[in-house]
């Protein structure tokens, strides 16, 4: 059975409190925000590798701030992204949060499961494109 990737649009969905929160702008000094994204551990592993490359002091636990001026280089990994997984070379996927085991259990479900991947990223590409439009930060807000 494939793996449920998923982006939750609001945070009534959610069953509990492990979830990663996409906010725009910065943190407000609060979590599940009216307009955030929430996604599960298993979901955010198809690109976190990702936003640890652009994001000095990135922490998977903590509250992290993309400033709006590395947005363009995200959206262009994240597109990168769609294009290893559509060919399967998923080489790049190198997220030190985790173990070598953990990265390839992430690369094997993400395989199992091309298409939801890729609608997760397509997903998320668009958010985020209609985020940035604002000139804001993005604020990743960990579990």
């Amino acid at each position: 059975m494939p793996t449920e990737f998923k982006i939750y649009n609001d945070s009534k969905e959610l069953e509990d409190t492990a979830y990663i929160e996409f906010l725009p702008g910065r943190y407000n000094g609060k979590c599940w925000n009216e307009n955030s994204i929430f996604m599960d551990e298993t979901t955010f592993s198809i690109f976190e590798d990702l936003i640890e490359s652009i994001l000095e002091g990135y922490d998977h636990y903590a509250f992290n701030e993309l400033p709006e001026t590395k947005i363009p280089n995200l959206l262009h990994l994240l597109e990168q992204r769609k294009i290893e997984i559509y060919n399967e070379r998923l080489y790049t996927l190198t997220p030190t949060t985790y173990s070598e085991v953990q990265k390839e259990r992430i690369v094997t479900l993400i395989l199992a499961d091309k298409k939801a991947a890729m609608e997760v990223l397509d997903t998320l590409i668009v958010w985020i494109q209609n985020m940035h439009k604002q000139n804001i930060p993005l604020s990743i807000l960990g579990i």
